[in-house]
């Protein structure tokens, strides 16, 4: 089977709902779909249904329907999952989700461990008490 490039690896939305972009909001690039399943050597139908399954989300930018780069490498994933692993779809979506749920993880620790360190730091300051 014929595969597409590889990009660099995912940093993707939890959600993967189709959404329109607000102005304030406008990622850089939009990359139509048409344009995302040549470079990855699917058919358009594949991506609608993991927009359907929730699993990437498209955006509009005027007439242009596609994909932002957060969600190619997401989609690139997804594919490598499937071609190069064998993974089925139900195992790409749990994959995912531990994905995103470390990824939270990560977060809340990184915030917890600046919190302490700014603690530690204030405590420092403090002068000794009396006793």
């Amino acid at each position: 089977m014929k595969r597409g490039p590889h990009p660099s690896v995912h940093n993707g939305n939890a959600l993967g709902q189709r959404c329109e972009v607000s102005p304030e909001m406008q990622p850089t690039t939009i990359i139509p779909r048409d344009q995302v399943a040549n470079h990855f050597t699917v058919a358009q139908t594949l991506l609608v249904r993991y927009e359907a399954r929730g699993l990437i989300h498209a955006v509009r930018q005027g007439d242009i329907e596609g994909y932002s780069p957060s969600e190619i490498r997401r989609l690139w994933t997804i594919i490598s999952l499937q071609r190069d692993l064998g993974v089925n779809l139900s195992g790409v979506e749990a994959i995912l989700k531990l994905r995103n749920h470390l990824d939270e993880v990560h977060h809340r620790l990184h915030t917890l461990a600046g919190a302490l360190r700014e603690a530690l730091e204030d405590d420092d300051l403090e002068p000794p008490g009396d006793g």
